[in-house]
């Protein structure tokens, strides 16, 4: 935020004078301790491009995974790490008093308040509350608290938050980690190719990895991997793990993201193609429009999808090829779906088909790319 954002955000929250001091002093603080690597962890600092420097962590995991996470939230406005220490007080178990200076790892400011944070892995947090009990503590809800620490935001009109590695989605963890080399990879993609998939990106907003790789000649996935991490191009990390190129959508950056998303929420007439990171509308006995003909959704699998024909075998297409079907409008959701085909009947059909009409099936598997084969 400049100075004048500042204020309007001071205004809107209607901080105290005090509390803006502490804030302001935060905000043109240098880290106050330079980060360090351990035996157990490995330390580095990451490029924001929200705050316009790189900011320390201590830990390539937990403490990255949130550097991360607060970089692209909507939420979250300014952060700093390594804000200026303050002295905490609590007793031990042995009911002694401490007191010790503490140096939070971030400050961040968001639309709703600011506050200090802490984060650490949940089985950290376990083991610091069994040693410190009145330091650490989890919350009825699963959460956890630092009373010493809120004892000190509080009089300040500010808040102290303890931040567990289980707050953080598993897909979106699972990507980072994924990424992980990326992030500093120094060789580029060469201009031809970004061009192409810059083009491509921006045509055709929500378009999957796997799409892309078909229709731009000499793509590699490494080239996609190294533009997202590269900020060049942007996919929401907590959908869907970045392996599953024909479910993975890509966007321009992530302001189109959130206006498709937007559009897509505020206009539920739209017939447009399935969102493939929210298949809830795809549950078994689903009616589907492939090739002029209606299909009975029977199992929808990680690996396989088995669809059912009015008349003739059951076929099985790989679940990859079958959600490209519905990203293109090759399959479609009937309106037929609203009536569903009894479980039984359905079954009743599968045990039913036998291996010796499985010829039929199989041609017009041969038909659909040699993508399919019979449910046997």
């Amino acid at each position: 935020m400049n100075q004048s954002e500042f204020v309007d955000w001071c205004s809107a929250l209607q901080l105290g004078a005090a509390t803006i001091d502490v804030i302001a002093a935060i905000r043109s603080a240098p880290p106050s301790r330079r980060v360090a690597g351990r035996a157990t962890n490995v330390s580095g600092s990451y490029p924001s491009r929200k705050m316009g420097v790189t900011i320390q962590f201590e830990s390539h995991t937990v403490e990255l995974w949130a550097i991360y996470q607060m970089e692209h939230s909507v939420e979250v406005l300014e952060f700093y790490d390594q804000p200026p220490s303050f002295k905490i007080q609590y007793l031990a178990k042995s009911g002694r008093n401490i007191g010790h200076y503490h140096t939070p790892d971030f400050f961040v400011l968001r639309k709703k308040g600011a506050a200090w944070e802490e984060w650490k892995t949940e089985q950290e947090l376990q083991r610091l509350e069994k040693k410190y009990p009145t330091r650490y503590q989890r919350t009825p809800d699963g959460k956890w608290r630092c009373p010493p620490g809120e004892a000190y935001a509080e009089p300040l009109g500010l808040q102290y938050h303890v931040r567990s590695s289980n707050e953080l989605h598993p897909i979106f963890i699972q990507n980072l980690m994924f990424l992980e080399d990326y992030f500093g990879f120094t060789a580029p993609v060469s201009a031809q190719f970004q061009t192409h998939i810059l083009e491509k990106v921006r045509a055709e907003p929500g378009i999957t990895i796997g799409l892309l790789l078909g229709e731009v000649p000499g793509v590699r996935a490494n080239d996609v991997y190294i533009m997202l991490a590269q900020e060049q191009i942007y996919a929401p990390l907590e959908a869907v793990p970045l392996v599953e190129h024909w479910r993975v959508q890509l966007y321009i950056d992530q302001l189109s993201y959130q206006a498709h998303q937007n559009l897509a929420i505020g206009n539920p007439q739209h017939q447009g193609n399935i969102a493939l990171n929210d298949l809830t509308t795809i549950v078994t006995n689903t009616k589907l429009l492939w090739d002029g003909r209606l299909w009975t959704l029977v199992n929808f699998g990680e690996t396989s999808t088995t669809l059912l024909p009015e008349i003739g075998q059951p076929m099985q297409l790989p679940t990859g090829f079958f959600l490209q079907l519905l990203e293109t409008g090759a399959i479609n959701i009937s309106a037929a779906s609203t009536t569903q085909t009894d479980s039984a009947q359905v079954r009743s059909v599968m045990d039913a088909a036998s291996r010796g009409g499985s010829s039929e099936a199989v041609m017009r598997g041969k038909i659909a790319g040699n993508y399919c084969y019979i449910y046997a």
